[in-house]
């Protein structure tokens, strides 16, 4: 609804004469309960929050020379993406020798495959003329580009859980992989004029060859041109982070006062990453900026309302994940898995929730507080002015 259509009713509830004008809480209901519908929305499309700006993006997300596209490699579909620190045609050596350069795919799932994404960072000169769909094609052949090695880190989503209020597992674990017999179909998504990016695929998970999953799985990648934060899923997004949006909805929990623990796979060469928080990161040589990692959030949107989320981090890297070839070739064939599992409210069957792989300053802290709930009370107090 554009700005002149909000304004409408007021213009047109102006120009009446007072005994045929509407009561006052009455039209107050209806613009409350308009504003709560925007405010609350789970939109999948991709387009920005109004006013929703993340803490510091002009210094850690500002702009950077960015590409993505959907790639078929025939057997894996991907979005790919590529993120410079300058523009490719630069002519200054020394720029170019100083420059930083981040590759970065999404991995849509199969039948034998988890949905996963990869960053990879390199810095030179070397680092800027990668050619993303051969960087990948390389890795499915069995070889990474030597200007990236021990720079790439990794992100699988693995599965879901029904837990007891003790966090004691109920029913079948089921992981994010597609029927055989139901390929998941990919799908292109834009928004905001081409600043967002993104690929995404919709199935019921197979439990084993013979059973399905009666719950609704979206996995979306995305990328974006500048900082800031999505209306779907409360996203932040920015030139420097490559995100996983994973919605569910109808998840078949047997009880109410049970919960749904999803498992997040946080990926790094072997001996290379250090947790913090609920993120793995890979300190690189130089400043803190060239940082590469990868971490869960502590927020979701449950039943379309933004809420706080129990994260904790395994390091006991016991699991049964197992990762695909790609993942065996980018990591250097050694890697460290820890998990993060993630307990969503009792009763919430329907989620959605945002991993991410990125460099530099970790994105959920840049969070900060959106300035959505302000605006609220600003367009709440002007409605009360106006009544009253």
């Amino acid at each position: 609804m554009s700005g002149d259509d909000e304004r409408t009713p007021f213009l047109v509830e102006q120009g009446r004469k007072d005994n045929n004008r509407k009561s006052p809480r009455l039209i107050l209901v209806f613009v409350v309960a308009a504003i709560l519908a925007v405010a609350l929305a789970a939109d999948s499309s991709l387009s920005f929050q109004a006013n929703a700006n993340l803490t510091g993006a002009e210094t850690e997300f500002k702009f950077r020379w960015t590409g993505a596209g959907h790639l078929d490699l025939t057997v894996i579909d991907i979005l790919g993406w590529s993120s410079l620190s300058i523009d490719a045609e630069t002519k200054d050596s020394s720029a170019r020798a100083s420059a930083n350069a981040m590759v970065g795919a999404g991995v849509l799932p199969t039948a034998v495959t988890l949905p996963f994404s990869v960053l990879a960072y390199g810095s030179g000169d070397l680092a800027l003329k990668v050619d993303v769909k051969n960087f990948f094609n390389n890795i499915i052949k069995g070889s990474l580009d030597t200007t990236f090695k021990g720079g790439v880190v990794a992100m699988a989503a693995i599965g879901m859980q029904e837990c007891d209020p003790d966090n004691k597992p109920v029913g079948d674990f089921i992981p994010f992989v597609v029927p055989a017999l139901k390929p998941c179909k990919d799908e292109d998504i834009s928004g905001d004029n081409g600043n967002l990016t993104g690929l995404r695929c919709t199935f019921n998970p197979a439990i084993n060859a013979l059973s399905t999953s009666s719950a609704k799985v979206t996995v979306t990648f995305i990328t974006s041109k500048k900082a800031g934060k999505l209306t779907y899923g409360n996203t932040p997004v920015s030139p420097r982070t490559f995100e996983t949006v994973i919605e569910v909805n109808e998840f078949p929990l047997s009880d109410d006062k049970n919960h749904v623990r999803m498992d997040v796979g946080l990926l790094t060469a072997k001996g290379a990453g250090k947790i913090n928080g609920y993120a793995s990161v890979v300190k690189k040589e130089g400043d803190r900026k060239d940082d590469i990692y990868i971490a869960a959030s502590s927020k979701a949107v449950v039943d379309n309302k933004n809420v706080d989320v129990k994260v904790s981090v395994d390091t006991d890297t016991k699991g049964d994940m197992k990762a695909s070839a790609v993942l065996n070739v980018a990591l250097g064939g050694s890697f460290d898995v820890n998990v993060a599992h993630v307990d969503f409210p009792a009763g919430a069957k329907n989620f959605v929730y945002d991993p991410v792989v990125g460099s530099g300053d970790n994105i959920y802290n840049a969070e900060g507080a959106s300035t959505l709930a302000l605006s609220l009370l600003v367009a709440l107090v002007c409605v009360l002015v106006y009544l009253f």
